[in-house]
């Protein structure tokens, strides 16, 4: 087992943001974690790659693992600093220029010596990303990509998806990422969706956006752009929760009876899935 986490609770300061996350990930698996803004992804990002208490997060439970992790910062804009150029930048992370050329010929580049001459406004959006993930191979067996693509095009975004599936396929590096894009689930591996920061549905990605057995999953996937759509007429729809049960799905969830306003939805094994469901 590449990765096994089980995370009781975690807090910034008294704020509770982390509840009952418990999952394992194989040698070689790619995960995928997706859920609407606060639903607590970043942080359990941050816990997995064991970097919660720089940012004063605390929590209960274990995170077990015999590889080592490398974490590929959100804002790809301010993880390079300007005054230096990517080859000082790549050397600080490990000496070794021979192993710097490697990865970055791994993440697709084929000018290795003018990426390396060059300062990071040199580089685009997507280069600069190329440059990190090079730069996290260095060292890591698994790669947490923390909202790798909010600062990219579509088309870039699309191609860095791209990238970690080849680097999964020739490298078996177990990528977990982070994202609240569905478009970018574009791979063979494992869903996580989180919802306030819990887990609601874990399974194979496929599988579970092809028949979505939480009513939030489907949520998510009737709320992607359509062709044809029109801007006033289908306009997203906000989730209709009831903070007030135990369960807040009540209101879209056809299956809801008395027990999900009273009792708080456990997290169950359901036809090869992990779903926070009662039924």
């Amino acid at each position: 087992m590449s990765l096994s986490i089980n995370v009781e609770r975690a807090k910034y300061a008294d704020r509770e943001v982390l509840k009952q996350i418990s999952f394992q990930l194989k040698d070689g698996e790619i995960l995928a974690i997706i859920g609407e803004t606060g639903a607590g992804k970043t942080t359990l990002a941050k816990v997995i790659a064991g970097i919660g208490s720089l940012y004063g997060l605390t929590y209960k439970g274990h995170v077990e693992t015999d590889r080592r992790i490398s974490y590929i910062p959100q804002n790809i804009l301010e993880s390079l600093d300007p005054l230096f150029t990517i080859e000082y930048q790549m050397r600080e992370v490990k000496n070794d220029i021979s192993l710097i050329k490697e990865m970055l010929g791994r993440v697709g580049f084929d000018d290795v010596d003018r990426v390396l001459r060059s300062y990071p406004h040199n580089l685009s959006g997507g280069m600069q990303q190329r440059v990190l993930t090079a730069m996290a191979l260095l060292e890591g067996e698994i790669l947490v990509a923390d909202e790798f693509t909010s600062a990219l095009d579509k088309t870039t975004k699309l191609q860095v998806v791209e990238l970690f599936n080849e680097l999964n396929k020739t490298m078996g590096i177990t990528i977990i990422f982070i994202t609240h894009d569905i478009e970018l689930l574009r791979f063979k591996g494992k869903l996580l969706v989180m919802h306030k920061g819990k887990m609601v549905e874990f399974g194979d990605a496929e599988s579970i956006k092809n028949k979505p057995e939480h009513p939030y999953m489907e949520h998510l996937l009737t709320s992607l752009p359509r062709e044809g759509m029109h801007y006033t007429k289908d306009r997203f729809s906000e989730i209709n929760i009831d903070p007030e049960a135990a369960c807040p799905f009540v209101k879209i969830c056809q299956k809801s009876n008395s027990i999900c306003f009273a009792e708080e939805p456990p997290l169950k094994k359901r036809n090869e899935r992990m779903v926070r469901c009662h039924f």
